[in-house]
């Protein structure tokens, strides 16, 4: 079950961060606030997810999930944000200090969905 609530979280993660655009009906985030809120906005969608798998599926499938989650939140942006430089989470600014904090978050989703694990 770890296994599958990585992959789902994987593919879920990766459609939600970066084929949002493909969703955004031709509006286009062009202040700062706007910028914000469509990274809100995605991140309001994963919370939603990770609270139905929570109540939903296996701890095992949760705890899989939420270390994916994680990893594609560290592993991303210093690997292809940073390292290669091949896109940012935004277009401005406020990317600057928006991907630290998304890669601290995913240490702390990876560091919470091992330990969960490791205690069941």
């Amino acid at each position: 079950m770890k296994i599958l609530g990585a992959i789902t979280a994987f593919f879920l993660t990766d459609f939600l961060f970066h084929l949002i655009d493909a969703l955004a009906f031709g509006m286009k985030a062009e202040t700062a606030g706007q910028r914000i809120g469509a990274v809100f906005f995605g991140i309001c969608v994963l919370l939603i997810f990770m609270a139905i798998f929570h109540r939903f599926f296996s701890k095992a499938f949760f705890n899989g999930f939420t270390v994916a989650t994680g990893l594609f939140l560290s592993f991303d942006i210093v690997v292809f944000h940073w390292i290669f430089q091949l896109h940012r989470i935004t277009n401005g600014p406020e990317a600057n200090w928006l991907e630290p904090l998304f890669v601290l978050i995913g240490i702390i989703l990876v560091w919470y969905g091992i330990s969960r694990e490791k205690g069941r």
